[in-house]
């Protein structure tokens, strides 16, 4: 399967040569394989639009949708450019480790992280994911996302090969209205064991919710005072990434 994938990706960089496209003899040449090996690569892509066949001439190139992949990509990278200041300054106010991650299917994906000047050093990576209702950040998250969504992620997260099931239904749903009420998520030793998070949802432009930023710190140093100063600070830069974002909240 993993030499499969690796033949897929080196013939795609082949063929993102601006110039052509490309017969099955060149594309071949190119990725060292055989013919028919190829040729099988190549139809399941044009199957799903990641290559377009010209049936003319018996030439390969790039299909549309890798524009779709393309401008994801593209938004992430500009999301992580714009989001780092506010992560930083969200470290530097809280003194603690930021973090932001993005939706990806019934998964948070840790985009970007700043240590804070007091590095809790055990919690997540860059790239790291896991599902949507492990911890705040994420929860804030998964709060915004519509009844749809929530049902179908309620399934999937029902089901054995869950790494984290829920066993609640009732309560993770009570617990994600308060979450959209405050605008704020907390939560004490949900996903990692004597941590505190808080998270708050980031609005894109069209007032969607497909990020989320927030901290991560030891139970120990988050009583009720800390705890209502620190969820204030992070809906402000949660605001503050939303408005970066060209989000405009209803009324203004």
């Amino acid at each position: 399967m993993v030499q499969s994938v690796t033949r897929t990706l080196e013939l795609l960089e082949v063929m993102k040569q601006p110039q052509k496209s490309f017969s099955l003899a060149q594309l071949s040449e190119a990725v060292n394989l055989p013919p028919s090996t190829t040729h099988r690569i190549l139809q399941t892509l044009c199957e799903k639009n990641y290559v377009v066949r010209d049936e003319r001439a018996h030439l390969y190139s790039l299909g549309p949708a890798l524009i779709s992949l393309g401008a994801a990509a593209t938004h992430n990278l500009d999301l992580k450019s714009i989001a780092t200041p506010v992560l930083q300054r969200l470290s530097g106010q809280t003194r603690e480790d930021s973090f932001l991650i993005i939706l990806s299917g019934y998964r948070g994906i840790v985009l970007s992280h700043e240590d804070g000047p007091r590095n809790l050093k055990i919690v997540e990576k860059l790239g790291h994911e896991v599902e949507l209702h492990c911890g705040a950040i994420r929860k804030a998250l998964l709060a915004y996302q519509d009844g749809a969504f929530l049902q179908n992620y309620l399934r999937h997260c029902q089901d054995t090969f869950c790494s984290h099931p829920i066993t609640d239904s009732s309560a993770l749903l009570a617990e994600l209205k308060e979450i959209r009420q405050n605008g704020v998520a907390l939560t004490c030793s949900d996903y990692i064991q004597d941590a505190v998070g808080i998270g708050a949802p980031v609005f894109d432009a069209q007032g969607r919710v497909r990020s989320s930023l927030g901290i991560v710190l030891p139970a120990a140093r988050a009583n009720a005072q800390t705890q209502d100063l620190l969820k204030q600070m992070v809906k402000q830069c949660a605001a503050e990434l939303s408005t970066c974002l060209g989000y405009t909240p209803a009324g203004l």
